[in-house]
């Protein structure tokens, strides 16, 4: 027991010491997968020398251990799902107006739209974004298939800074036009666009998922269900704390 618990207070000791360097010489709090592999180098070797563990192997052979075991589970568990309304955003700027309280009310997190439809008005797709970011939970944009299939999502406060600032290449009426067109690859711009070519499926394990993340630069994934619906998000801090705790728990 000593032995673990020497093994995760070095843990700890090895993430401030590299969350202090990249403050004081990269400017950067970001703690990424590689880190975290890193730091837990010593629970691993205390998994071995303790006989918790069956192989520790270099090279091209397996390693096989608690911490490799745990990163193999599904990430359902992290999954987190995103609130967004069951009807379409209106085009029009007054009854859109009167649907925001319910919004307000119900904490959407996520607004979604729909590619070749023509109803959208930038006027009010502004008023929905201008009203809803006030609000910490409201996050996401959400696009769409007419299958209901995902397409993409997107980051709706950046989204709205955009709108609002003049200078910018695209305003709220090209982003409608966009829309109506099913031009994805214009779509492709929005600020923090992930597509579906991106997204994970929701039974993918932790070590894919944070691979994932690692290769695309991405503190969040969309995940779908089998048949490409969305069914939420997971973000990478989640992740890597479950993935702690499942090595923790197994060696209980």
């Amino acid at each position: 027991m000593i032995d673990l618990i020497i093994a995760i207070v070095i843990f700890i000791t090895v993430i401030a010491a590299m969350i202090f360097i990249r403050i004081r010489y990269l400017k950067n709090t970001e703690v990424k997968q590689t880190d975290i592999l890193i730091a837990l180098i010593p629970i691993v070797l205390w998994l071995f020398l303790s006989g918790r563990i069956e192989k520790f192997e270099f090279g091209d052979l397996k390693i096989q251990s608690a911490f490799l075991e745990a990163s193999t589970t599904p990430i359902t568990e992290q999954i987190t799902p995103v609130k967004f309304p069951t009807r379409m955003v209106t085009s029009n700027r007054k009854s859109g107006v009167a649907e925001i309280p319910r919004l307000i009310n119900s904490r959407t997190e996520a607004l979604v739209f729909t590619l070749n439809y023509g109803g959208y008005a930038g006027s009010a797709i502004e008023e929905y974004l201008r009203r809803l970011t006030a609000y910490p939970f409201f996050n996401y944009i959400v696009i769409n298939d007419q299958n209901k299939t995902f397409a993409g999502i997107a980051d709706a406060r950046e989204l709205y800074s955009i709108f609002q600032n003049p200078q910018h290449t695209f305003d709220s009426e090209d982003f409608t036009n966009w829309l109506r067109y099913s031009d994805t690859k214009a779509l492709s711009t929005l600020p923090g666009f992930i597509g579906t070519e991106d997204a994970i499926i929701d039974d993918m394990d932790k070590k894919a998922v944070l691979e994932k993340m690692e290769k695309l630069n991405v503190e969040m994934l969309p995940v779908v269900d089998k048949k490409g619906i969305f069914t939420g998000v997971v973000d990478r801090s989640r992740l890597t704390a479950s993935l702690i705790i499942d090595v923790a728990n197994k060696v209980k």
